[in-house]
């Protein structure tokens, strides 16, 4: 069995983890994201790997187009497939009166679910071979618990857990698809939602004393559970699930 894994976001953060440690795994992997990776060619290189790596900005339309095409004639020469779409942006977090800025509200659609659901089509299709075909999809618990000040993330990762079960229900046995939330993690974006302020979002402290009090899970825990969970027979059992639910070793 030949295994390719295809996987978004992996400039930094959660992302740049889980490329590193699949980079070790001696099979196909696939990365999409807006730079390339010298450090992550040469782990690559020693460990077996292949390495592609796709240049692509998610938000901008003809880039994921391209990105897509690229994908194709990789997809039916391998047996077992999984695409993880980690990618994200958390901005903007302001109040719903304040949500006039159409670009930053259109990338964020486009970058959390559009190219998610775009990708992930893609992959369906194109994995003709594929008698193990898995998808990823990394969600948010702001997507099932609503949060003053986050109108648009919580929106898009609301419709990555209600798109995740369609398209379950869609592929059916063929494919195993998951909305997964993996929990707070300590990465750029957890910065980026403490430089906010408590007037956009009012439960900035809980951000704060997460921080503080080391609550915070670390990108490489994080990574580990996630792909664990990711190659296990209970993938798939639950098409929302939630990483921090299964007991897997790190």
């Amino acid at each position: 069995m030949t295994q390719l894994t295809i996987l978004t976001g992996t400039t930094r953060g959660l992302g740049a983890v889980m490329a590193a440690q699949l980079a070790h795994s001696g099979e196909h992997l696939v990365t999409l994201s807006r730079v390339a990776s010298d450090t992550l060619a040469t782990t690559a290189k020693a460990h077996g790997t292949t390495l592609t790596q796709i240049n692509v900005d998610l938000g901008e339309t003809k880039a994921l187009e391209q990105a897509a095409a690229q994908l194709k004639p990789l997809l039916a020469k391998h047996t077992s497939v999984r695409f993880i779409h980690n990618a994200g942006v958390v901005a903007p977090i302001v109040q719903s009166q304040d949500l006039t800025d159409l670009a930053l509200i259109n990338q964020a659609f486009q970058v959390n679910i559009t190219s998610a659901i775009y990708l992930t089509a893609f992959v369906l299709a194109g994995a003709t071979q594929a008698s193990d075909l898995r998808v990823m999809l990394i969600s948010s618990g702001a997507g099932r618990n609503a949060s003053s000040g986050w109108g648009v993330y919580c929106a898009t990762k609301a419709a990555m857990d209600r798109y995740a079960e369609v398209a379950q229900l869609d592929q059916g046995k063929r494919a195993r698809i998951v909305s997964m939330a993996p929990g707070m993690i300590d990465t750029s974006m957890q910065e980026k939602i403490r430089a906010t302020s408590k007037n956009d979002l009012p439960s900035l402290d809980r951000f704060l004393d997460a921080h503080s009090q080391q609550k915070l899970a670390t990108p490489e825990g994080t990574a580990t559970r996630l792909l664990k969970v990711l190659a296990s027979e209970a993938f798939g059992t639950k098409t929302i699930d939630d990483v921090r639910e299964h007991n897997v070793q790190v």
